[in-house]
C-alpha cells in the first residue's frame, strides 16, 4: 500500500453561527482524519478577533493510506468551536469523504500548487450556516488499483464551489430495446417484402417491352 502526504492549510471561515450570547467568539478548528487505525488530529490556533469570520492560515500534514482513501473509507472532519471559560461551544463541522479530494490516479506531483475549496458548515442542529475555506494538495507516488465501488455519502456537507455532489458523472441511458432485433417488427418486414415483389414485377414488365 502507498502512503500519500496530504498537505492542508485551514485558511478561514465566514458567517458562522454565533453561539456566544454575550462575549465575542474565540474560534478554533479541530481537523481529524477518520477511518484508519491511527486517528490523526490537529488543532489550529484560536482566533480572538474575527468572531464569526475567523482566520487561521494553519498549515499541517496528514499521512494518507491511498487504498483506504480510494475505497471511500477515510473521512476528513473539520470541527469548529468557540473557546469559553465555562466550556467550549460547538459551532458546527464539515465532513468530506477523502476520495472526493483525491486527484486522478497518476496526478500526484510535488510541483502542483495548492487547491482552494469552500464547504458549507453544518451546525449541531443540522442546519447549513456559514462556510469553511481551506487549501490542499497530495504528494506521493500513485499506485493504479483496479476499479473500486464507491458508495455515495449519507450525511456530509456538499461542496458548493467545486465538486458538486460527488465524483459520479452523468451517464445518459441507452435507448430502450425494440424486442425485434435489427429487422424491426413483423408488419415492417411484410411491407418490405411487398415492396421488393413490386420492384421485381416492374422490372419484368420493362424487359418485355
Amino acid at each position: 500500500m502507498t502512503d500519500l502526504t496530504l498537505e492542508l492549510n485551514i485558511n478561514s471561515a465566514s458567517d458562522l453561527e454565533y453561539v456566544n450570547h454575550i462575549t465575542k467568539m474565540n474560534v478554533y478548528a479541530v481537523v481529524t482524519l477518520l477511518g484508519d487505525k491511527k486517528i490523526q488530529k490537529v488543532k489550529t490556533a484560536v482566533d480572538r478577533h474575527g468572531g464569526s469570520n475567523p482566520n487561521w492560515n494553519h498549515a499541517f500534514k496528514f499521512s494518507v493510506n491511498e487504498r483506504l482513501a480510494r475505497e471511500g473509507r477515510l473521512t476528513l472532519v473539520v470541527g469548529l468551536f468557540s473557546g469559553r471559560v465555562l466550556g467550549d461551544k460547538d459551532i458546527g463541522k464539515v465532513e468530506i469523504p477523502l476520495v472526493y479530494l483525491l486527484p486522478s490516479t497518476n496526478d500526484y506531483s510535488n510541483g502542483h500548487g495548492m487547491k482552494f475549496v469552500t464547504y458549507q458548515v453544518r451546525t449541531p442542529s443540522e442546519r447549513m450556516k456559514g462556510s469553511l475555506t481551506f487549501s490542499y494538495r497530495f504528494n506521493g507516488t500513485a499506485v493504479i488499483y483496479g476499479p473500486v465501488h464507491q458508495q455515495g455519502p449519507t450525511s456530509w456537507a456538499p461542496p458548493p464551489s467545486q465538486h458538486g455532489y460527488g465524483p459520479y458523472p452523468y451517464m445518459s441511458q441507452p435507448p430502450p430495446p425494440t424486442g425485434y432485433g435489427y429487422e424491426g417488427p413483423p408488419q415492417y418486414r411484410k411491407n418490405e417484402e411487398r415492396l421488393a415483389k413490386a420492384d421485381l414485377l416492374v422490372s419484368a414488365v420493362s424487359l418485355l417491352r
